[in-house]
């Protein structure tokens, strides 16, 4: 008798993930019950062309009130440009909405405010609309708020997504593919398609290109055994290490012509897009200009007292470093047909600085949209910031310390109500002294680190805030007791380098303060990293001038010194005026990475830095003005390093170039507006730099040398096989010119 037949599973059917969710309702699934009614959402189903039926009765049932919907409809998958989506509407004509740039998947678009019951969806795209749509309903304020808030995302998301698949042949596009084309040397033909295109380019890359093995083994081959020696040439592409140091520029104009307006990125022209308008706004949270920054001279008819954003304040300070006591003509004024009529624009001059001037001057203060207008005066405009302002002093104070925390203007409007909050995301602790509500409030700090203050200030439906960082600091670590530069206490020391890579000692820097500090006998003890020796100099201006003795600096040279001693990054600390808790908190506030407290000593150690400076003297605030060179300084300096390494200039983003303008004298010029940046690296060790092989006889053969007519071969050879753009190095092949 034969056994039973099972009857096979059925195959479980394939299923597409669909895109991510949308963030608004992440964001909704996170949030507690209170705010259930405003999160509440409901999925609605697509079949075919049609929307399932559906109802709000069970959100009218749980929270008694009738919801009116917010329609999303959401790209499950990349929908072309010019698609133009239908929705049918229950008891009305149907929604027509036209999509002219089309959806990337996972974004999303909103249907118009009190769209009815929908019944039914098409596109014209091919396949079932749920293979192409998703659609959600958000019942209330808050899922539409966390929806406006979270589209950014949704799209970001994808656009990253889209960004790193332009690396691949397969998923690159347009422009994108030609880049992936420029790599291989393929170059696209005039009117060839990106499938057509895209074809060549997978054939190409299945080239076999000249590789470091493959070079040295054909060298080997044609050179054959040189006393006995199988394969005598080695080829090593392995990158010397380098030293670098960046100096972040912002390249400028020098003057503003009339009828020209600028940008915050520097691009001058004459219809510049404005910046975004705000999405609220209340003249009541205007502030008036202070006299210290700036001389009020209003316009006739204009409103005075002059009266601005806290944004547009802050901008006008700045100014006051490059062009002090400048005038401002005009600010909130609600007739204005610009950005005075919410307080975010001013009109400006200056008594002896040209009109163009100061509008350049403007746009260097961080003015996001400046113009010099016919009349001569200068129109400066902000981007939309902080409504609210607040003012927190200096932003530090020591532990047990108080100090007086106030919203700007400290007069809120009549009706509003203004609350302190706090928030914890690191070491640092505090509480309000007293009730935290009001214009001023009184903050203590309780523990070392960093904390965040909000002030959120309410009236009828407006709400602004303002967000300050609280640095506090220690006034005393306990004895066997370390402090991180956060304010964690007993965290981890700072890593040492990993094993080859540590700093050559000519980097390090000679600290030498004979008035403030002593080193002992050793003068090793002088020789620190870059970072420590700038640290050492905050601590000792820290020190109180009428405190007894110097600073005692030791360093750890003997034989069982930690990592971090030997690689010059951590010091042995003391002072005869002073308690060891009270110099390490001094030592902790200097910035130290690291702070230990034991045994009467404070031992201080910092995080890996880069070791060079790069800075241009000549420039405040690092700005370059268009059309202006200036010399540029590294330190250490090509003499300081001598034979340990090799200076290479490089700069970026375009907006600036270097030029050498006197023997070992590297300069930068502005070139036109925008961001910049220039580097200075030293390469150090006999290792080749990028882009370089070098190529040399095995260890075996030390001390032998090639027949000319062997050396002229291997030169002739690696002049036909090394890869273009690359750079063979032969200095080390003994015999013949290099």
């Amino acid at each position: 008798m034969s056994a039973p037949t099972v009857p096979a599973a059925p195959a479980a059917p394939e299923v597409t993930p669909g895109p991510p969710r949308l963030a608004a309702a992440d964001m909704a699934a996170r949030l507690t019950a209170p705010f259930a009614r405003g999160a509440d959402r409901l999925p609605l189903v697509v079949r075919g062309t049609a929307v399932a039926p559906y109802d709000f009765q069970l959100h009218t049932a749980q929270f008694g009130v009738t919801p009116r919907p917010l329609y999303i409809l959401q790209a499950r998958q990349d929908v072309p440009a010019g698609t133009t989506v239908t929705l049918g509407v229950r008891g009305g004509p149907a929604l027509s909405l036209p999509l002219a740039d089309g959806l990337t998947a996972g974004t999303s678009v909103p249907l118009p405010d009190g769209t009815g019951i929908l019944t039914g969806i098409q596109s014209g795209l091919a396949g079932p609309q749920e293979d192409w749509w998703r659609l959600t309903a958000f019942l209330g304020t808050m899922g539409r708020l966390l929806w406006a808030v979270g589209w950014e995302r949704d799209h970001l998301r994808r656009q990253l997504t889209r960004t790193v698949a332009q690396r691949s042949v397969a998923h690159a596009y347009g422009a994108h593919l030609d880049r992936n084309g420029a790599g291989l040397g393929v170059v696209r033909a005039p009117g060839e398609t990106d499938d057509a295109y895209r074809r060549r380019l997978t054939v190409a890359r299945r080239w076999t290109l000249p590789t470091p093995a493959g070079l040295t083994a054909a060298l080997n081959d044609a050179v054959g055994p040189l006393d006995g020696v199988a394969d005598p040439l080695v080829l090593d592409d392995t990158d010397a290490e380098l030293r670098r140091g960046l100096l972040p520029l912002r390249v400028a104009p020098l003057d503003l012509p009339p009828g020209q307006s600028v940008d915050l990125l520097g691009t001058i022209g004459t219809d510049l897009p404005r910046p975004p308008v705000e999405e609220v706004f209340h003249p009541g949270l205007l502030v008036a200009l202070s006299p210290h920054a700036a001389e009020s001279r209003p316009l006739p008819g204009t409103p005075d007292p002059l009266l601005v954003q806290s944004v547009v304040s802050a901008a006008i300070a700045r100014l006051n470093l490059f062009a002090s006591r400048s005038v401002v003509h005009a600010g909130y004024d609600p007739t204005a047909a610009d950005a005075r009529a919410t307080g975010r624009a001013v009109l400006l001059s200056h008594d002896t600085i040209p009109a163009s001037r100061i509008g350049a001057l403007a746009h260097w203060s961080g003015f996001d949209l400046v113009t010099h207008r016919p009349d001569g005066l200068v129109y400066a405009e902000c981007a939309p910031g902080e409504l609210l302002g607040m003012e927190t002093g200096d932003g530090t104070l020591p532990v047990d310390g108080t100090t007086t925390l106030s919203v700007r203007p400290l007069t809120p409007p009549p009706g509003s109500l203004v609350r302190w909050y706090l928030l914890r995301g690191g070491a640092g602790r505090g509480e309000f002294v007293g009730p935290a509500e009001g214009a001023s409030v009184d903050f203590r700090g309780k523990a070392a680190g960093r904390i965040v203050v909000v002030a959120e200030l309410r009236l009828a439906g407006l709400t602004a805030s303002a967000t300050r960082e609280l640095v506090i600091r220690p006034v005393t670590v306990a004895d066997n007791t370390a402090i991180g530069a956060d304010g964690t206490l007993d965290p981890d020391p700072p890593s040492p380098m990993p094993p080859g890579e540590g700093l050559h000692p000519a980097f390090l820097v000679r600290h030498d303060d004979p008035a403030h500090a002593e080193y002992g006998t050793d003068a090793e003890t002088h020789r620190m990293r870059r970072e420590v020796a700038e640290h050492l100099d905050g601590l000792i201006a820290l020190v109180p001038p009428a405190t007894t003795g110097k600073l005692v600096v030791r360093r750890d040279l003997s034989a069982t010194a930690s990592p971090l001693a030997k690689e010059a990054r951590e010091l042995r600390l003391s002072h005869p005026g002073l308690p060891p808790g009270t110099l390490g908190a001094l030592a902790h506030r200097a910035g130290f990475s690291y702070v230990r407290v034991a045994g009467g000593v404070v031992t201080v150690s910092q995080e890996h830095q880069d070791p060079v400076r790069v800075t241009a003297p000549g420039l405040f605030r690092d700005i370059l003005p268009i059309g202006t060179t200036v010399p540029l300084t590294v330190t250490p300096s090509p003499a300081e390093i001598g034979a340990a390494g090799v200076l290479g200039w490089s700069t970026g983003d375009g907006a600036a170039a270097l030029l050498t303008t006197a023997p070992g004298t590297m300069s930068v010029r502005g070139e036109h507006g925008g961001p910049a940046w220039v580097q200075a690296a030293y390469r150090v060790g006999d290792k080749t730099g990028p882009y370089q092989l070098t190529v040399r006889l095995r260890p075996e053969l030390t001390g032998h040398t090639l027949p000319p007519a062997t050396r002229s071969l291997i030169i002739q050879l690696l002049d036909d096989l090394r890869p273009l753009g690359v750079e063979v190095v032969t200095r080390l092949l003994p015999g013949g010119n290099p």
